[in-house]
Formats: structure tokens, sequence, C-alpha cells
């Protein structure tokens, strides 16, 4: 059943002018879960370039510490000591960081609060970083790639070499994107968002309408990997792909590499534990950008999805 209501459109004007224009300088910091599709940072990269900006990158960056964070494996002020010696990283390049993962999105922002709220918590920071030759810093933000790139997405439209003319794609933004604690860091409405749509639409896609649109993936941290339970993140998996496969789209597309690793993996899964076949292709935001700029395939490395992605880029006319 197609939904199609309009969008309330409540963008946080505030945010959307403090996200990088393709002219500013970024630095990129890149996720553990996007080395299973390293297309993701390729893209990301290549395609900056092919738009006139080069982002920055660093291997003295380590992971967000997200994993810690949700598990609660660390101490807090080890954790969030770990997000200031990534900010020393970041700073060194720019104030403006664009990652292409939710958690890491979501962590960064998560730790923030902690430096915003936390009883005496800056103090022990600064006490650790002291210890490793590192400072304290306040004015490091950090952007999603789906908003730069929405900001700055009339350049995608003048850079592809393809269009989503024809093409139907369901999106599926993912919740560690839509909720955070601190509003100023939303720049959408997390109960009705639409810069994806409107991003893709831009480049002539078929928006699919789907009940499901905003239920998570089903691979939940806590429920998946805590708790190790597999079979109801698999059936809120099922009732998600259900709600996608009644449209019949060419392509799910997603902004996070872990709902995408979820998504593309848990097809298997679902054959095997109720016996039902989906076969969507799912891409990342990047993935999907780099094929409508005719990226290599050597950066696209398109093969690694275990669900083919042959046919939907078939059906953009990407030849690679």
């Amino acid at each position: 059943m197609d939904e199609k209501q309009p969008r309330r459109r409540t963008i946080n004007e505030e945010r959307l002018n403090a996200i990088p224009a393709m002219s500013d300088k970024i630095f990129y910091f890149q996720g553990c879960t996007e080395r299973a599709y390293p297309g993701i940072n390729g893209a990301f990269i290549d395609a900056c370039k092919a738009m006139g900006n080069t982002p920055v990158t660093s291997n003295e960056q380590s992971c967000c510490t997200g994993n810690f964070l949700a598990f609660n494996t660390a101490p807090l002020e080890t954790v969030l000591a770990i997000t200031q010696r990534n900010y020393n990283v970041i700073k060194k390049a720019s104030a403006s960081c664009v990652t292409t993962c939710n958690g890491c999105f979501s962590s960064f922002h998560n730790c923030d609060a902690y430096f915003r709220h936390g009883d005496g918590i800056q103090a022990r920071v600064k006490n650790v970083l002291k210890k490793i030759g590192k400072t304290y810093i306040e004015d490091v933000i950090v952007f999603h790639a789906a908003e730069f790139l929405y900001k700055n997405r009339d350049l995608l439209v003048q850079h592809a070499k393809h269009t989503l003319d024809g093409v139907k794609i369901a999106v599926h933004y993912g919740c560690h994107f839509l909720h955070q604690e601190d509003p100023r860091a939303l720049l959408d409405d997390f109960e009705n968002p639409g810069i994806l749509e409107e991003l893709l639409g831009g480049l002539q896609a078929s928006i699919v309408e789907y009940r499901e649109r905003l239920l998570c993936c089903g691979a939940g941290l806590n429920q998946r990997m805590l708790h190790d339970d597999r079979i109801n993140s698999l059936k809120i998996t099922r009732r998600k792909l259900a709600s996608i496969k009644q449209h019949a789209p060419d392509a799910i597309v997603v902004v996070c590499p872990y709902c995408l690793l979820h998504l593309d993996s848990a097809q298997a899964e679902l054959e095997v534990e109720f016996d039902e076949t989906f076969d969507i292709p799912v891409l990342h935001l990047t993935e999907l950008i780099g094929i409508l700029f005719d990226l290599p395939p050597e950066v696209l490395q398109l093969a690694v999805h275990r669900v083919p992605v042959d046919a939907v880029v078939q059906k953009i006319g990407y030849q690679g």
C-alpha cells in the first residue's frame, strides 16, 4: 500500500547552513564495517574529487568507539578519551568531519552529549588526554555523508554521467541516523524524513513509498549481537523486506554500512529460516553515486555484495 502523503518539511536550517559546501575542506572519517563494502569509501572519495573536493583521510584515526559505548565494555572516560583522540586527528585537517557510517555518526554525537552534560567528565577526559599528549577539542562537528551530499545535491546532478530515470528505489535511513539525543544534530524530521527522497528524486529516481520505511533493518546491536536473538532479528528484517517487495523496487538504498551488511546478508538467512526469497539488491548511497559517476569497477568493488546488483547497475547504464 502506497502512502503518498505530503511530507512535512522541517529542515533544520541552522544545521543545513553548517554543513560544508563541496568547496570546503573536510576530514573523511571511515567506519569499521565499511571494510566489508570498500566501495563505500572509494566511491565517496572519488565522487568528491570529481566535484572538486579531495577529502582528507588519516591512518591515525581509530574506531569511533560505538561498540564500546553500546555494550558498556570500557569505562566511559576511556571511550570519551578515544573520541577526543579522534577529534585531535580530525582537527589537523578541518573542524568539519564527514562520515559514511550511521554508527560513527551516532557515536560521535552521543559522546558530545556526555561532554556537555556529564558530571565532571570533561576533567577526567582531559586528564587522560594529558597522559597521551593530546588536547581537549570542542569545535569539531561530525556530519553524515547523506547530509553532505544533500547539501551539495545540485553538484551531483551536474557531474553524474547517468540518471536514475526509470529506476525504482526504496530508501532506508536507519535508526542511528534518525534518532539523536540532541535535536541540533538532526537535519530532517526524524518521524517523516525526506532528504534522501529529495536527493534521489533530483537524479530522476522513482521513489517507492512503503509502509515500513522507518522500521529498523533488524540488525539492532543489542538484539543481534549482545543477546544473539537471531530469529527475532530476522522477523523484523522479513517484515521490512516484505513491505518493500510489494512494490518491486530495483534496489534498496541505505546510508548505513551495517544496515547494508544486514539487509544484504540476511536475505540468504531468510530463505533458509522462512523459505522466503527476496533477491532485492542493496546499495549504500555512496556506491550508487559512484555508479552514476561511472567510477571504475576497482573503486566500487560491487562483486562483494551477497545479493547481486548487476540488474540495477545495467538498468542505470553503468558499463564498468
